[in-house]
């Protein structure tokens, strides 16, 4: 295609990136285009981008129907004159570069390029990140790997004097100027001339050649390095606006699947896991927290995965730990090291958020509504790993991680009411049912043992009828709670009705079910009760019966018998534990 340097090529595509028509004059450039479509749509003002070894002016033209309503975007290429050198060299530079989309492809091209057009005996191509404000190596070549290090901090040097005042250096004694680094100095460097690279008004990197003989450059080599770098400046631009492209296109396709495996479970366990798995696609980390606040002023860590791995979960006060912060004021944050912690200060948890010393943070509040639920936050042992693009990759995980975590707990809450007895907050009688089916067909099938028992408070109507119904309802609350703290976390206590309660012990044998049951009982009449002033010693029977499958064929059968031990018990003076074995030796497991 022959192009004419004043000529215009023109694409009209929709605002999400559909190409609707293209002229005839452009189409030789859709393939090298098309990558940078998303970002040149949503640009602003004008662009520069290098395409198949041209320079072009990008245009926008938003275009509207009559009712203002807009349908399309019309973009127009101008090309603009060839590279200003008359070093036919450079129009190579500039085809080659063209092509190139991966940073780091361009970055090896342009300094080997440049040395081989000035002659130089080593090259560099540092990098300047905005969004950490610091130079990164880039590419080296003929230097030693290790050194030029990220240079954070201070704006002091020769780099950071290239970065401040946009203009080019040369020295030709290197070794005797006063801001020369020693490890330069060291390797043999005898000639410096550095030239910055700025796309508009945006500094992107610096292009450095060295010579190790005695041969300084020239300032007819510094206005050739010049033309470089503004070659090197669009192509640049355009392999960080692909990379862009390509990291937003994963983006969205890794939140689209997040949404997709979020929103399809309600069970609270199985949503942590998936918000790991999807946080961990979107953002690198060696840490992972899910915080949630509770009624009490606390933070509760419900996933926590550390380097060595999945953590159990943990409580600590509202005001400690970065979660805390941002349950409090529900603020995003992007920290690297303990000297950018958020002001009020904040009382780190290092065994739980680790150490940020050395490393970098990302957190995002879980908001629905006006109500801050919960805290997304990662952790990477680096520092400034992670920018403004990560965050907001973060937050917009948050956003569908909130709806879904809101959701889930709606749901926990409905059924746990649905199991639940009111009044003591145990189990009712109907999920006591439920488990104690379910332990019967475990102990058929893997032949575990599982004994239960029956509990009733002695003379409780009394108690009803000398201190009120409210003060038995705090009775019975009292008793179920401590005999809760003297259970395992896999017994199932649970409200059978009135004052009766039904035990479920898993794993346990008739005599071990004996003996903890007389804990029980012993706990409850050696602790007396106090409301409003006066004592209140209530005690317990309890009858015991542990299943046998060919004693028992169903939850029934068995609670009859722990009933018929527990009458028993309140026969022989109440206050006592009796098992099945000592009605009859028909039960005998």
């Amino acid at each position: 295609m022959n192009h004419d340097t004043s000529s215009e090529q023109y694409i009209l595509v929709t605002g999400s990136g559909q190409v609707l028509a293209v002229s005839d004059t452009a189409q030789s450039l859709i393939p090298h285009i098309s990558p940078l479509l998303p970002d040149l749509i949503n640009g602003a003002g004008e662009d520069t981008v290098l395409l198949n070894g041209r320079t072009y002016q990008i245009h926008r033209h938003l275009l509207k129907s009559e009712s203002g309503e807009s349908y399309g975007l019309l973009i127009s290429l101008q090309q603009t004159s060839a590279v200003q050198s008359s070093d036919p060299r450079l129009g190579a530079i500039a085809l080659a570069l063209s092509d190139k989309l991966e940073i780091n492809h361009v970055l090896e091209n342009v300094v080997r390029f440049a040395m081989d057009l000035l002659n130089a005996d080593a090259g560099a191509l540092p990098i300047y990140d905005p969004d950490t404000d610091r130079l990164l190596p880039g590419h080296l070549v003929n230097l030693p790997v290790d050194l030029i290090v990220p240079v954070i901090g201070q704006r002091r040097g020769l780099m950071w004097q290239i970065v401040h005042q946009g203009s080019s250096i040369l020295i030709a004694d290197y070794a005797d100027h006063p801001a020369a680094l020693p490890e330069l100095v060291q390797v043999g460097v005898r000639s410096l001339l550095a030239t910055p690279i700025i796309y508009g008004k945006t500094p992107l990197g610096i292009l450095a050649m060295y010579r190790l003989r005695n041969e300084p450059f020239s300032e007819s080599d510094r206005e050739l390095l010049q033309a470089i770098a503004r070659q090197t400046a669009i192509a640049l631009q355009n392999a960080r606006l692909y990379q862009r492209a390509i990291r937003n296109a994963d983006e969205r396709f890794a939140l689209y699947q997040a949404s997709i495996e979020i929103g399809a479970t309600l069970d609270l366990e199985q949503l942590y896991q998936v918000i790991y798995r999807a946080t961990t696609r979107l953002v690198s980390h060696q840490r992972f927290v899910i915080a949630i606040p509770t009624e009490n002023r606390m933070v509760e860590y419900v996933h926590i995965v550390t380097p060595t791995g999945r953590q159990a979960p943990q409580q600590v006060p509202l005001h400690c730990g970065l979660a805390g912060y941002v349950l409090r004021f529900g603020v995003s944050l992007r920290l690297s090291g303990a000297q950018a912690l958020p002001e009020p200060a904040v009382q780190l948890l290092p065994e739980i958020e680790g150490e940020l010393a050395d490393g970098s943070l990302l957190a995002a509040p879980l908001i629905v509504g006006d109500r801050i639920i919960g805290a997304l936050l990662v952790w990477s042992n680096h520092h400034d790993a992670y920018t403004m693009a990560d965050l907001n990759a973060l937050e917009l995980l948050a956003a569908t991680v909130a709806v879904a975590l809101h959701n889930a707990f709606r749901f926990a809450q409905i059924q746990s009411q649905a199991i639940t007895d009111n009044l003591t907050g145990l189990a009712n009688r109907r999920h006591f049912l439920q488990v104690l089916h379910q332990e019967m067909e475990r102990n058929r099938r893997y032949h575990t043992p599982v004994s239960i028992a029956m509990i009733d408070v002695d003379h409780f109507k009394q108690i009803n009828d000398t201190f009120g119904h409210i003060a038995g309802d705090y009775v019975l609350r009292e008793i179920a709670r401590r005999c809760r703290q003297q259970l395992r976390d896999v017994d199932v206590l649970a409200r059978y009705g009135g004052e009766e309660f039904g035990l479920i012990l898993p794993e346990t044998t008739y005599e071990q079910a004996l003996k903890a049951t007389e804990r029980l009982r012993t706990v409850l009449a050696t602790t007396p009760i106090m409301i409003d002033g006066r004592q209140i010693n209530p005690t317990i029977s309890i009858g015991v019966a542990s299943f046998h499958p060919t004693v028992y064929p169903d939850p029934s059968s068995l609670i009859a018998d722990a009933d018929r031990a527990l009458y028993l018990a309140k026969q022989q003076g109440r206050n006592r534990v009796c098992g099945v074995q000592e009605l009859t030796n028909d039960a005998q497991p």
